[in-house]
């Protein structure tokens, strides 16, 4: 079943919602609206009176922050695991930041795993986190996520077709103006002016104010610019890099004046692109949502309720003690998908045994079959044949057990007896290579390549205290043509 979702944008002047449900075919836009924070009270007040307008109870919240309550550092890390990153950071930023590293609730990005990792870490204080949480949840409003105002419109923005690998992102808000600069399609600054817009156009509520004279109008995109252009030559001067962004996209109220596009690509130096998120090919609304839709101070709620709250590119400052409780898992709807998912895999795990069951069966029978056949012909004269394994181990145990014998040997000193015993005396960690073992009556001659003539000494000590040899010399050790090896001799006396 569809899941509704709602996008709360929250800014210091306004809180926009945008709901939409998920479908095979894409998303559905079902409602939208925008209400003006005004006075202490005013987010409680806005939020009540945002659902007493319609009804946007959902089955998921996400919401974001104004990015003027976010600190932003620039860091290089020398890991490229996040983990390692994640348990470093809070000691990285603790030295600039103002306030204890505990009072904070910090998560970062990673923009280039290179040698040396770049990432962008986020900071805000645990105060203000549990005091917009305590305004939400007081409306029955538990938000899997938190995230930063702008953040996941860029997000969405780069996962559009068009979008350049380096661009410039401008909202231009009624009384703060928010930048985030994205490199290599990941998000490296975010910076907030307080920098109010003129009175461009109609207000969240529909009211309209004066508009600007073009005089007043290029003087604020001027000044705006100028100021835009200093954070991005300060962030490529921290780096040691050229910055330039290749397009600029643009939103907020400043958009509602009808030459910011021209005035952006003058002042800038750089193609400006006011943005409509509602036109991507896998979103829709109804008449009665599109009547009342302005892109400009919407969008930002929709890319937030767009945004994957397990996956999503972005932040999200629901962690540590902030971190989402989740709904009894006995009463959650995945619960139900997930036995669905439960039982496939169950009966694919059964057919997968009752496969591996048949091959494994016809390969011991194909082995038996083997066995037989090489026992077959290694004792031709066994004629009746039970247990060929078994049968081959009695075979063996009487050929052990017979007397292989030489001049010199008997029942209690074999051949085999001495060759067991040279080799367990000669560790395994040594570098030899026996060629040639000569056995009579009175000696073992044993000839070979090692590496160094300390390993000869070696040799020569292990087999020393054999019960078998009654003395151990080293009859030759030289150099071979190589010079690399050495090519010994060694005499073992025996014991008669």
């Amino acid at each position: 079943m569809p899941e509704k979702i709602l996008g709360l944008d929250i800014s210091d002047d306004a809180i926009t919602a945008v709901q939409v449900e998920g479908g095979l075919k894409g998303y559905q836009v079902l409602a939208c609206a925008r209400i003006r924070i005004e006075g202490d009270d005013g987010l409680d007040d806005a939020l009540m009176e945002l659902f007493e307008q319609q009804d946007l109870r959902s089955d998921v919240y996400l919401a974001s922050i104004p990015s003027e309550h976010v600190s932003y550092r620039n860091l290089r890390m020398p890991f490229k695991d996040a983990k390692k990153i994640r348990q470093t950071l809070p000691f990285e930023v603790e030295t600039m930041v103002p306030f204890p590293i505990d009072d904070l609730v910090i998560d970062f990005t990673i923009n280039d795993r290179s040698d040396r990792s770049e990432i962008l870490a986020v900071s805000a204080r645990k105060e203000l986190i549990s005091e917009y949480l305590a305004h939400l949840q007081s409306h029955s409003i538990n938000p899997e996520v938190l995230d930063i105002r702008c953040v996941p419109t860029v997000s969405l923005l780069l996962k559009q077709e068009g979008t350049p690998d380096n661009g410039l992102f401008l909202e231009m808000g009624e009384r703060r103006s928010t930048m985030v600069l994205f490199l290599k399609r990941r998000v490296a600054l975010i910076r907030s002016f307080s920098f109010n817009a003129p009175a461009f156009g109609s207000t969240a509520n529909g009211d309209h104010a004066e508009t600007p004279t073009r005089e007043q109008a290029e003087s604020w995109f001027e000044s705006f610019c100028t100021m835009v252009e200093n954070t991005i030559h300060s962030i490529g001067c921290q780096s040691n890099r050229e910055v330039r962004p290749e397009t600029v996209f643009f939103t907020g109220v400043g958009a509602l004046y009808a030459d910011t596009a021209d005035l952006l690509t003058r002042f800038l130096g750089i193609p400006a692109q006011e943005i409509d998120l509602s036109k991507g090919r896998k979103i829709n609304m109804g008449e009665s949502v599109a009547r009342v839709w302005n892109p400009v101070l919407m969008d930002n709620a929709l890319a937030l309720s767009l945004r994957n709250g397990k996956q999503g590119q972005g932040f999200n400052f629901r962690k540590d003690e902030f971190e989402i409780k989740k709904r009894g898992f006995w009463l959650q709807k995945e619960f139900r998908r997930a036995m669905i998912f439960l039982g496939v895999i169950l009966c694919l795990l059964i057919v997968d045994m009752g496969v591996d069951y048949y091959f494994l069966k016809e390969r011991y029978r194909m082995l038996d079959q083997r066995v037989t056949e090489v026992f077959s012909r290694t004792f031709p004269d066994v004629k009746r044949i039970v247990d060929p394994l078994q049968q081959m181990r009695v075979k063996v145990n009487e050929v052990k057990t017979s007397a292989i014998s030489i001049p010199g040997t008997n029942s209690s000193n074999k051949v085999l007896d001495l060759l067991k015993d040279i080799s367990d005396r000669i560790s395994k960690s040594l570098d030899v290579h026996v060629s040639r073992m000569v056995i009579d009556q009175e000696t073992v001659r044993v000839s070979g390549k090692t590496d160094t003539f300390n390993t000869v000494d070696n040799i020569k000590s292990g087999l020393e205290p054999s019960k078998y040899f009654s003395g151990v010399t080293i009859s030759s050790a030289n150099l071979d043509r190589t010079g690399k090896r050495v090519q010994f001799e060694i005499k073992l006396q025996r014991k008669q």
